[in-house]
Parts: C-alpha cells; sequence; structure tokens
C-alpha cells in the first residue's frame, strides 16, 4: 500500500472511532432516559394502586348503603300495603 492509501485508512478509522464514540455518548443517554422513565412509572403505579385502594373503598361503601337502602324501601312497601289493607278493610 501507498502513503496515500494508508492515509486514507487513517483517516477512516479516525472517523470510526469517532462515530463510535458519539453512538457510545447517545447510549449512555438513552440509558440514563429508560432509568428515568422506570421511576416515573414506577411512581405512577404506586399512585394508581393508591387510587385503586380508595375507589373500591368507597365502592363496598356505595354497595353497603344500597343495600341497607333498598332492604328499608322494601320495608317501607310492606308497612305502605299493610296500611292500605287496614284503611280499606276499615
Amino acid at each position: 500500500m501507498d502513503e496515500k492509501q494508508l492515509d486514507r485508512f487513517e483517516g477512516m478509522l479516525t472517523q470510526l472511532v469517532s462515530m463510535v464514540g458519539h453512538l457510545r455518548e447517545d447510549v449512555d443517554t438513552i440509558k440514563s432516559d429508560v432509568n428515568m422513565l422506570k421511576s416515573h412509572v414506577a411512581a405512577v403505579t404506586e399512585k394508581q394502586e393508591k387510587h385503586h385502594i380508595e375507589v373500591i373503598g368507597k365502592l363496598e361503601i356505595l354497595r353497603a348503603d344500597h343495600e341497607i337502602t333498598w332492604t328499608k324501601t322494601v320495608e317501607n312497601e310492606r308497612d305502605i300495603a299493610r296500611l292500605k289493607q287496614h284503611v280499606l278493610n276499615n
């Protein structure tokens, strides 16, 4: 190989080393971003789980309230029917 080809190869090699260095920096940046996103996802997941538990608790209270209301409604309807019968029979 002559001197011109060696200089050309050396230039290409220098360029490749520079490109690899930039790629390495990009990979490190991406890793950092991924780690940051993982921590954000974990925080959002934890918050979502807390809200889920809170909503389930409120739904259980509503279910209990609904059952009590339904029971009272049935009792009241029965009492009304008895009173109607009593009034109509007298």
